[in-house]
């Protein structure tokens, strides 16, 4: 999808030699802190902006070169999108579906009475997360092949969180649709992720299949004086988490069972470690050095 492809403004490189692959039926939870490049990546992948270098294709045209109806099957939904404040919910939604091609009405109507909002209320009465899920219902049902979707679940409660994640699943596994998450809900994307991506200052530092990311990382928590007597080459596989006395966590990017041994071989007798599997927030949060 993405070869080289960078974005600079002046001084600034908002993405910096980004490479990236997405396939049919994969939902990239795409990760950052504020000012770590998702939003340009978006404007670069709708022709918004253009590149300073490098190319990028969507759905087979160069992004550059995409036109109306290429739109017909890319959907965009970002925190915050302005609708037409005037206009009932039904008058949007009518719009809309006479923007697409592949419209699906009982998709539709079935967001509509999931997310509970009548058509005959006009849009400037409708709270936050009111409007993005009209949002969605503007979009999902035009069953676009590629949909990017940046913090969607801002303003949504719990339940309306739970049935967005469980659909974007079922769409993508039934009508091949990729997806692209950017979003700070760490806890939303792992369950339906399929692969991860952690931009840090415009570079893409992990681009790789979720559970592998995850599989990779261990927490372990044993006595100081044991983890000094682990050999020097071992100890640097870890990084410090938290210290209490007289125990310190630890954790490790480089789990492997041949790491678990060398650990169990050097403990002294009777003390028998345990490698934690970490979530996702954990990860993240050993990562950036606090506390998670």
């Amino acid at each position: 999808m993405a070869n080289g492809l960078t974005k600079r403004f002046r001084h600034v490189v908002a993405v910096d030699r980004l490479n990236l692959r997405i396939m049919s039926g994969d939902i990239l939870a795409l990760l950052g802190a504020n000012g770590s490049g998702k939003s340009t990546t978006f404007r670069l992948l709708l022709n918004i902006y253009q590149p300073s270098d490098g190319q990028a294709h969507v759905l087979g045209t160069r992004t550059t070169e995409l036109d109306g109806l290429d739109f017909d099957q890319i959907g965009f939904i970002s925190e915050g999108q302005k609708l037409p404040r005037w206009m009932e919910v039904g008058q949007w939604l009518n719009f809309c579906r006479g923007l697409y091609t592949a419209w699906d009405d009982a998709l539709c109507d079935s967001l509509m009475n999931d997310f509970g909002i009548n058509r005959k209320q006009r849009i400037k009465h409708l709270s936050r997360g009111q409007c993005m899920k009209v949002c969605l219902a503007s979009i999902l049902p035009a069953r676009p092949k590629l949909l990017l979707l940046d913090e969607p679940f801002s303003g949504l409660d719990v339940e309306t969180r739970a049935r967005l994640s469980q659909l974007l699943k079922e769409l993508a596994r039934a009508s091949d649709l990729a997806i692209i998450l950017a979003t700070h809900d760490v806890e939303e994307v792992e369950p339906i992720a399929n692969r991860l991506g952690i931009l840090d200052r415009g570079k893409l530092r992990v681009n790789e299949p979720i559970t592998d990311y995850i599989q990779r990382h261990r927490m372990l928590t044993v006595l100081k004086e044991s983890f000094a007597a682990l050999p020097e080459a071992t100890q640097r596989r870890f990084v410090p988490l938290r210290s209490e006395v007289p125990y310190g966590t630890y954790y490790t990017e480089t789990f492997t069972a041949e790491l678990a041994g060398q650990v169990t071989a050097a403990m002294p007798q009777g003390e028998s470690p345990e490698f934690v599997r970490m979530n996702l927030r954990q990860i993240l949060s050993a990562h950036a050095g606090v506390p998670s």
